[in-house]
C-alpha cells in the first residue's frame, strides 16, 4: 500500500534556509532563490523515493495553545525578524499553492501537531519527513494499526537515514509510545522545558524501568517531588504528540495529484512563476517528468 507522506515544511524551510545563507542564486528582480531550490529538491527526492499516495507538508502557527499552559514555552529564543526566511517560506508556499503540493497551517498549532494528528487518523502506512528527534515518538505503528517511519533529513548524496521502532529502542533505550515520559522527566532545553533537575536520559530510563514504566511507582525524591507538584504531567503536555487536542485538526488531503506540463491554466500559471524566478533546473524536471 502506498504511504501518506507527512512533511515538516517548517524544519525543511530551515534546513534549507541555514545551508544557502552564502549561497548566491538570484532571479532577475533580485530575489534570492538559494532555499527555494533546495527546498524544492528536498521533497523532489523523497516523493520520488517513497512514491506516496497522499501528500501534506505541515507548517507551524505559533505554540498558542502550550503557552496556555506552560508560559515558558520557548519563551527564551529571541524574536529576530529574519528576512530571508519570511521571504523564502512566501515563494515556497507559492510554489506549493501551483504545484498543487497540498500544504496547511492552524492557527495556535505547530507543525508537529498537524502531522501528530494526521499519523493518528491515516488510513494507510505513514512516512514522516523531518529531522526532529520529537517525531520519533510516532514512528512505530499508528492507532489505525498502519506501519510508521521516519525519515530524519539527510543530503542528497547520502543514503536516506529512515526510522523505524527497532531503531528508537536500539538509540534511546525505550520504545517510541515511552518516549514521551522520558522527554518529561529530562525536559527539552531548545523549547524551555526543564524537565526534573538532575535527571538525564540515563537516569530516566533507570528509575522508569525500574518501576516498570509506572509514574507514580518511581521512588527518586526529585521525580516524586515534581510529580507530586504536577510539574511532570504539565511537561508531558507539552512533549506528547500522541495525545495533542485532535478535534480540533482539519482533515486530510486527497490523492496527491501535482501539476505537470500541458495546455491547461494551472501549469500556465506554474511555468510562469518558474520562468519569473528562472528556476531553470525545476523546470527542466517537470517538462522530463522526473521531479515527482
Amino acid at each position: 500500500m502506498r504511504p501518506l507522506l507527512l512533511i515538516d515544511g517548517n524544519n525543511l524551510l530551515i534546513r534549507a534556509v541555514e545551508a544557502t545563507r552564502r549561497s548566491a542564486m538570484h532571479s532577475d528582480d533580485g530575489t534570492d532563490t538559494s532555499a527555494l531550490v533546495v527546498f524544492i529538491k528536498t521533497i523532489s527526492r523523497y516523493i520520488r523515493e517513497e512514491k506516496p499516495y497522499r501528500v501534506m507538508v505541515l507548517w507551524d502557527s505559533g505554540p498558542d495553545w502550550r503557552k496556555q499552559i506552560y508560559q515558558q514555552y520557548k519563551a527564551h529564543r529571541p524574536q529576530v525578524t529574519d528576512e530571508y526566511r519570511s521571504a523564502t517560506r512566501r515563494l515556497v508556499r507559492e510554489f506549493l499553492q501551483l504545484a498543487r503540493v497540498p500544504w496547511t497551517y492552524l492557527p495556535g498549532f505547530e507543525a508537529d501537531d498537524l502531522i501528530a494528528a494526521h499519523w493518528r487518523y491515516a488510513h494507510e502506512p505513514v512516512v514522516i519527513l523531518s529531522s526532529d528527534k520529537d517525531m520519533l515518538q510516532l514512528v512505530g505503528e499508528t492507532p489505525t494499526g498502519h506501519p510508521c517511519t521516519q525519515i530524519r533529513v539527510s543530503s542528497a548524496n547520502t543514503p536516506t537515514d529512515r526510522w523505524d521502532e527497532a531503531k528508537v529502542i536500539e538509540r534511546y533505550g525505550c520504545t517510541p509510545a515511552q518516549r514521551p515520559l522520558v522527554m518529561s522527566l529530562t525536559g527539552d532545553a531548545s523549547d524551555g522545558i526543564p524537565g526534573v533537575k538532575g535527571i538525564g536520559d540515563v537516569y530516566a530510563l533507570k528509575h522508569l524501568t525500574a518501576a516498570d514504566w509506572d509514574l507514580d511507582a518511581v521512588e527518586h525524591p526529585a521525580i516524586v517531588e515534581a510529580r507530586d507538584k504536577g510539574e511532570i504531567a504539565v511537561y508531558r503536555q507539552l512533549v506528547d504528540l500522541r495525545d495533542v487536542p485532535y478535534e480540533m485538526i482539519p482533515t486530510g488531503p486527497g490523492p496527491f495529484m501535482p501539476v505537470t506540463p500541458g495546455p491547461d491554466a494551472a501549469w500556465k500559471a506554474l511555468w510562469a512563476f518558474l520562468n519569473r524566478y528562472q528556476l531553470r533546473e525545476i523546470e527542466r524536471r517537470l517538462m522530463a517528468g522526473e521531479l515527482w
